[in-house]
């Protein structure tokens, strides 16, 4: 046979191998693909249960921060401490830098024992001024976190020396790696407790060994060096003041409405005059006569009582929590103003010799709206609470304390009715309830 009429045969062959090498390649993408893929999968999965485990701590948290007992020496707002030898209870007090970073206290918080996707318990690092093991400092509206947080690639996302630090920063440690510049991170018994353990370090930034009100603090993963290895993991998840203050304010609020309501009950379902707005005199928080906005005053109401001929008390009454010059209220009251209606002021009852004492109805329309939930002047009293000091807003001096536009927005910076409710927002943070 010609050599020739080998080739279309040869050809064949070629083509035919040529379509197996097509057919491994495409079956070897589509399982490289596929890994990739359930790669991708699973990590996502994972990713999704460790955002579960640290959202559900940072509701616990701030559900904790506004709920706290405050009859004794606790204030709204106080962060537990963190738990430094992994029993699940919050060690007090974190007084030490060192002993403000630990795991999260999940048994003090009433929490499941929370494991991210590596199965490790949550880390935990609190602000100075949101610790709860001490009564030094001011902690209302205006305090702030003193935390830094970074993203990644190193901008500061919450800035510990400008006012925008962290109130606390949650952290996932994820599997262990091993650390920048050192060993394997060791989660035996011997290392259990020792936060580089777990927490890592990048671009400068130990998470394991952050200091207060700088800006050395934490680092969100995941961040890989110059040769594609992972060097850091940790999933943080941040509590800032806007995140706790606002449901700290409506606890605050609570606590004055209750008091004024018990007050009320005591009382002939009448309230104590407010205080005088006084620029020359902001410190000042006795009650006025004829007063019906002001700040809440302090005891003694003398005036009160002076203008019900001592028919009414100039105490509070019942379980109220206010303690005027002392506790948590100290650091609150120059943040809460308080509105009365006409119809429910200090009054003398009048004597009738048929009857005795009788007291002037006490009955609304004629009384104060709150809009929404609607124009309807229906209100017997208003708490509002001033949020973070806005834009343009200054409590400094004396002339700025004095001055109700350096605390409270939109209608309500007038003193009078008709108030309102907004959502938070960068023009608007009054927290108001009524009764």
């Amino acid at each position: 046979m010609h050599p020739l009429q080998h080739r279309p045969t040869q050809a064949r062959q070629r083509g035919a191998a040529l379509i197996v090498m097509l057919v491994i390649t495409v079956m070897g993408a589509a399982a490289f693909l596929v890994s990739s893929l359930s790669r991708s999968a699973l990590q996502i999965e994972r990713d999704q249960k460790t955002s579960e485990a640290l959202a559900q701590a940072k509701e616990a948290l701030i559900g904790y921060a506004a709920s706290v007992d405050i009859s004794g020496s606790k204030r709204p707002g106080d962060l537990p401490c963190p738990d430094t030898n992994n029993d699940g209870s919050s060690d007090t007090p974190c007084d030490t830098q060192s002993s403000r970073l630990g795991r999260l206290p999940w048994k003090t918080l009433g929490l499941p024992d929370l494991r991210d996707a590596s199965g490790e318990r949550l880390w935990y690092a609190v602000s100075t001024n949101f610790k709860n093991s001490t009564r030094i400092g001011t902690l209302n509206s205006d305090t702030a976190g003193t935390i830094t947080v970074r993203s990644p690639d190193g901008n500061m996302i919450n800035d510990a020396t400008s006012g925008s630090g962290a109130a606390a920063v949650i952290i996932a440690p994820g599997d262990a790696l091993q650390r920048q510049g050192g060993s394997m991170q060791d989660r035996s018994s011997a290392g259990i407790n020792t936060a580089s353990n777990y927490l890592d370090i990048a671009n400068g930034i130990d998470n394991a060994s952050f200091t207060d009100s700088t800006t050395n603090g934490f680092i969100q993963g995941r961040i890989k060096d110059s040769n594609g290895n992972l060097i850091l993991n940790d999933q943080l998840l941040v509590i800032t003041q806007g995140n706790i203050m606002q449901a700290i304010q409506k606890r605050v609020a609570a606590e004055v409405k209750q008091c004024l309501k018990e007050y009320a009950l005591q009382n002939h379902g009448r309230y104590p005059w407010a205080t005088r707005l006084d620029p020359y005199n902001p410190v000042s928080y006795n009650d006025r006569s004829n007063r019906l906005f002001g700040r809440i005053p302090d005891t003694p109401f003398d005036s009160t009582k002076n203008d019900s001929n001592d028919f009414m008390d100039d105490n509070w009454q019942g379980n109220c929590n206010i303690v005027s010059n002392s506790g948590w209220w100290l650091n609150w009251k120059e943040m809460v103003f308080y509105g009365l209606a006409d119809a429910y002021k200090p009054v003398s009852p009048v004597w009738q010799w048929w009857t005795g004492w009788s007291w002037p109805p006490t009955a609304c329309p004629t009384c104060l709206s709150v809009n929404p939930p609607s124009a309807t002047a229906d209100k017997q009293f208003v708490v509002l609470v001033a949020g973070k000091k806005l834009a343009g807003q200054s409590r400094s001096s004396n002339w700025n304390k004095g001055t109700l536009s350096n605390y409270l927005e939109g209608g309500n910076a007038s003193g009078a009715t008709p108030f309102e409710q907004q959502p938070a927002s960068s023009t608007f943070n009054d927290t108001v309830v009524f009764q």
